[in-house]
């Protein structure tokens, strides 16, 4: 026989069942895809992503669930990048990606996002695909971007001349490398002085730093990573081309950058694609802190990734009903017009307008080596306006 308490008990229970949504234990899984490993590795923005939403579930998570963070890591791989995204997707059902840092997602699962009707906002859009994809809505300004804006600033606000160009030849940057130049030249009305597009991670610097040489170029704009910056700058040194513009992307705007050079790269320029991280701005003062508390490394990757999980949880935090892949993508592609987020520490706003150019406008910020230091050379965003 059941005893009258367990039968309240019961009851209880029961009423308490018909009240809370079934999914009410389930976490909120959020997905990312990285090329943590591989020839250019990117583990900063899922780590600072996973410290926002860590952040968010210590302070009770979004409608009392926790956020679920899964990271993969594709190796820059295209194959493992399908593999992930199939097993993200169909298998362990993310609503949504955030803080993604890939060579091959973008391109690899844009049509199989579309279908599942899936949405990201990658940390790192490492590839021109993802500023052409509708499915995603990167944070960062992005290579291509960024090469726009490098060309452009050394060209018209450094008055360049023989201005010469050495991008990465990877695939992920080949369509981005094409568009980066077609507009400079139509913006500017002025032609490169030499184009290479044939630099790669494990090239030896010194033939294509005597290519630039034997042409004459005054000023040079290098888009490789960080320890293929080091090279080419120890290159041109050892070929006394010291009195040649230099201007950098933003892999290279690091303390470790900085102090491997030490005032041997006085004078040398990147862009730091967001509020730079190296000052001392006070909308740096929560990412940073957060950084600190996890011990991640500063870098502008990891602030790509904190940015692009901030935006999701926020627009997390908007939805009413439950939080399905559905309402997430519903929701986010309600972040447009006035919708549009700010942050202080990105120039643009963040949008996921699927009519919207995510390429004609970007902001940055130029910064330039002194006494082994790196200092702020626009306190304003660096703004362009493409045109095609």
């Amino acid at each position: 026989m059941i005893s009258m308490s367990k039968t309240l008990a019961a009851v209880a229970a029961a009423c308490a069942a018909a009240i809370l949504p079934a999914h009410a234990a389930e976490p909120i899984r959020i997905g990312a895809i990285s090329s943590i490993s591989g020839p250019l590795p990117l583990p900063e923005s899922p780590a600072a992503a996973r410290a926002v939403f860590d952040r968010v579930n210590a302070a009770g998570g979004i409608q009392g669930r926790r956020i679920e963070y899964l990271v993969q890591d594709d190796k820059a791989d295209a194959g493992a990048s399908a593999q992930s995204a199939r097993d993200l997707v169909d298998s362990k059902g993310v609503v949504a990606f955030a803080g993604s840092s890939s060579l091959q997602d973008c391109t690899t699962n844009g049509n199989f996002y579309r279908q599942r009707k899936v949405l990201s906002i990658p940390g790192v859009g490492g590839e021109f695909t993802c500023y052409r994809n509708k499915n995603f809505a990167p944070v960062s300004v992005g290579p291509a971007r960024n090469t726009l804006g490098s060309l452009l600033y050394t060209a018209v606000e450094l008055k360049a001349d023989k201005l010469c160009a050495f991008l990465l030849g990877i695939p992920a940057h080949t369509a981005g490398n094409r568009w980066a130049v077609e507009n400079f030249e139509k913006i500017s009305g002025q032609k490169l002085h030499l184009l290479d597009t044939t630099v790669l991670p494990p090239d030896d610097m010194t033939p294509h730093v005597l290519k630039a040489k034997s042409a004459g170029c005054t000023a040079i704009v290098f888009s490789g990573a960080e320890q293929m910056a080091l090279a080419w700058v120890k290159a041109m040194k050892m070929q006394g081309m010291g009195d040649v513009t230099l201007m950098l992307m933003t892999p290279a705007y690091t303390a470790n950058f900085a102090a491997a050079l030490g005032r041997d790269g006085d004078g040398i320029y990147t862009n730091s694609e967001y509020e730079p991280f190296l000052g001392d701005s006070p909308a740096l003062a929560d990412w940073r802190k957060l950084m600190a508390d996890n011990n991640i490394p500063e870098s502008s990757f990891a602030q790509g990734g904190y940015l692009a999980a901030t935006v999701l949880v926020d627009v997390l935090e908007r939805i009413e009903g439950p939080i399905t892949r559905e309402s997430v993508t519903a929701a986010l592609r309600a972040i447009k017009g006035g919708q549009a987020i700010t942050h202080s520490m990105f120039g643009d706003t963040f949008s996921f307008d699927e009519n919207m150019d995510t390429l004609k406008v970007s902001s940055t910020k130029f910064v330039r080596l002194k006494n082994g230091k790196w200092q702020v050379v626009t306190p304003d965003y660096y703004v362009v306006n493409a045109i095609q």
